[in-house]
């Protein structure tokens, strides 16, 4: 049985250094790298992505994002994987917008002070 899965995220036109770090994070919590151009295939259906996270799922092999006018989508058969496409894209939400948080602090002068993850929420102390 396939959960091929083409979800949409509300990020458009991503910034493609967040959107890479964003994902290298999800890919150290799930022991994968990302890789750059890769097919990423599930039950019945293929996607070239731009970024993936390749790993051995029952029924694909891996997590990808694509971008299709503008907007990012994340593409995966989730059917057994360990991670619901719902929970790999809201992690890469908050993962990307974490990262551009920090950066927009930095261009206006701000001091990051730390960064920690609290009950599944980034927290960032901001200073000057």
């Amino acid at each position: 049985m396939s959960h091929w899965t083409v979800a949409k995220i509300e990020i458009n036109n991503p910034d493609l250094v967040l959107l890479k770090q964003a994902l290298e994070m999800i890919a150290k919590e799930l022991n994968s790298m990302v890789v750059e151009d890769f097919i990423v295939f599930g039950y019945r259906h293929r996607e070239r992505c731009l970024f993936a996270i390749p790993m051995k799922l029952p029924y694909g092999n891996g997590y990808g994002v694509a971008i299709k006018d503008g907007q990012l989508v994340v593409v995966v058969d989730d059917h057994g994987a360990p991670m619901s496409a719902t929970e790999f894209r809201n992690k890469l939400v908050q993962y990307y917008t974490a990262l551009a948080v920090v950066n927009a602090a930095k261009a206006l002068g701000f001091n990051i002070q730390n960064i920690n993850e609290v009950q599944g929420n980034i927290v960032i102390d901001i200073g000057w």
